[in-house]
C-alpha cells in the first residue's frame, strides 16, 4: 500500500482525475452489463457507451497533461540551477511525466477493451 501511495504522489494532483475517470468507466461498464442482462432498452446502453467513449478519450489526455506538467517542472528545475541541474529535481519532473502518462494509458486501454466487449454484447442483445 505504501508503494501505491508513493506512486500516486509521484504523479501529482492529476492522479485524482485519472483515478476518477477509471472508476467511472468501470462503474458504467458493470452497470451497463447488468442493464443488458435485465432487459434494459438498448438505447440506454448505447447512451452509456457514448459516455464511456468520452471517458476513454479523457484518460490519456489527462495523462498527456501530466506529461506536459512534469516536463515543465523538469525544465523549471534545470533553469533554477545556475551551472548544473540537480539530478533529483530533474528526476521528479520526469517521474511525474512518466507516471501520469502510464496512469492515463492504464485507464484508457482496458476501458477501450471493455467498450468493445459491451458493444459486442449490445449487438448480440439487439439482434
Amino acid at each position: 500500500m505504501t508503494a501505491f501511495i508513493a506512486y500516486l504522489k509521484t504523479g501529482g494532483c492529476l492522479m485524482i482525475p485519472i483515478i476518477i475517470v477509471a472508476f467511472l468507466l468501470w462503474q458504467r461498464y458493470f452497470a451497463s452489463m447488468a442493464a443488458l442482462k435485465s432487459g434494459c432498452p438498448a438505447e440506454l446502453v448505447a447512451h452509456e457507451l457514448r459516455f464511456m467513449a468520452a471517458l476513454v478519450a479523457a484518460a490519456p489526455l489527462l495523462g498527456l497533461l501530466g506529461t506536459v506538467i512534469g516536463m515543465i517542472d523538469t525544465f523549471h528545475a534545470a533553469a533554477m540551477q545556475s551551472v548544473a541541474a540537480d539530478p533529483s529535481a530533474l528526476a521528479n519532473g520526469i517521474g511525474k511525466a512518466l507516471v501520469t502518462t502510464q496512469a492515463g494509458l492504464a485507464a484508457a486501454i482496458p476501458g477501450s477493451l471493455a467498450m468493445a466487449h459491451l458493444r459486442h454484447r449490445l449487438k448480440k442483445h439487439h439482434a
